[in-house]
């Protein structure tokens, strides 16, 4: 058990822990007036024990049945035509479902008065993780087939999704405010309808041409997916870090430190990418799904770490230390070092090795936080328990 001990967070992380308030901003219409009050009253039929972390933990555990599911019954992401009707219907539950318990974690936080740094930590961290997996399930609704995405139009939509989770946690890094993407929630209510749709009229209701201008409605997807979501959050940041620096509401850092956070993602995203074109033996064509998980965790491990560093105000990683494996191996398949066989199986590997260590690093953290602030990740203590016996209704 000494290994789940690992300190991870140094002493200037704890003590920043300690100083630490909330602070976001939350504009998106569809979240004021559509997601917020559904939670607000959802979360009062949740019982006063129900941990809000426990919360977080169950909506990304349904996220991971999806991807189990999908993965067994469409590895390769060219059987949509073909699934169980029901596999829809069961991804559109979990869907649902952990869009809903991401969503209402805070509240009941609030609501049980057991908000801490931990819970924005847990949230966050979570999320980053879930932001290649809600898009990974979707995938196979859209599938391989001749209108659909290839691997390589999946890996660059995830990107963009990657681009602007990094964008908003790089912001609060430079401006101390954590301003909320606009297509969160819109994104999740789009998935779940789309779930929805496959289980009652089949994903081939998704493969048509738009008449006039002659473009299936998979191409346009294909586009203003990555289009959109990326220009609605990087100008905006942009915007608010040189606000910030003219008003010196900000930290103010230099040009280096405040691109610092930046390093590791572009490492990642370029490496990656580079990867997919150039390997000799086509390992995003034939792996996809494993080739997207590599790139999906060891990304998942840079943004908790960034996320660590502006909840606690001190100086991001530069380099990732999975990165000093990953961009190896990428540059020795690239140059032809393994052939497709061996490409696979240090693939496979190094999938193995990076969630085992991203699960280690996030085990190791919630501990660190848990001793140093004397609470627990997924209980209630009896004495919260009994002096929230009349707490009224808060809103977000």
């Amino acid at each position: 058990m000494n290994s789940l001990y690992y300190p991870y967070l140094r002493r200037d992380h704890l003590k920043g822990l300690n100083e630490y308030k909330y602070n976001a901003v939350d504009t998106s219409p569809v979240s004021l007036y559509v997601t917020q009050p559904f939670w607000n009253w959802l979360v009062e039929f949740c019982p006063r024990w129900f941990a809000p972390n426990l919360m977080t933990f169950l909506g990304f555990l349904l996220l991971v049945v999806n991807f189990v599911m999908f993965t067994y019954y469409d590895l390769h992401f060219t059987q949509a035509l073909v699934l169980p009707s029901w596999v829809w219907l069961v991804a559109a539950i979990c869907q649902f479902w952990s869009h809903h318990l991401d969503g209402m974690d805070g509240k009941q936080a609030r609501r049980t008065k057991t908000s801490s740094p931990l819970g924005e930590l847990f949230d966050h961290g979570v999320d980053s993780w879930a932001s290649f997996l809600f898009p990974i399930c979707i995938f196979s609704v859209i599938s391989q087939n001749e209108d659909g995405f290839s691997p390589m139009a999946m890996h660059l939509s995830l990107v963009s999704i990657y681009i602007t989770f990094i964008d908003s946690h790089w912001e609060k890094y430079n401006t101390k405010v954590l301003f909320l993407p606009w297509s969160y929630d819109i994104s999740m209510i789009i998935m779940t309808l789309t779930y929805l749709i496959a289980y009652a009229f089949s994903p081939s209701v998704f493969h048509f041409t738009i008449p006039i201008i002659n473009v299936t409605f998979i191409q346009i997807v294909k586009y203003a997916w990555p289009i959109l979501g990326l220009l609605s959050g990087v100008p905006i940041s942009i915007v608010h870090i040189y606000e910030s620096y003219r008003t010196g509401k900000g930290y103010n850092r230099t040009f280096f430190e405040a691109i610092r956070p930046l390093i590791s993602p572009a490492i990642l995203i370029i490496s990656s990418t580079w990867w997919g074109f150039s390997s000799p033996h086509m390992i995003l064509e034939k792996q996809p799904r494993l080739f997207l998980a590599a790139v999906g965790a060891t990304f998942s491990n840079i943004a908790c770490r960034l996320v660590v560093a502006q909840m606690t105000s001190t100086r991001s990683d530069g380099i990732n230390t999975l990165l000093y494996l990953y961009v190896p191996i990428q540059i020795m398949s690239v140059y032809g070092l393994f052939n497709g066989r061996m490409e696979f199986i240090v693939l496979f590997a190094y999938n193995i090795f990076v969630t085992l260590a991203h699960i280690h690093y996030g085990c190791c953290v919630v501990r660190q936080i848990c001793d140093h602030l004397n609470i627990f990740a997924f209980k209630i203590p009896h004495s919260t328990k009994d002096s929230i016996g009349a707490e009224v209704h808060i809103k977000h």
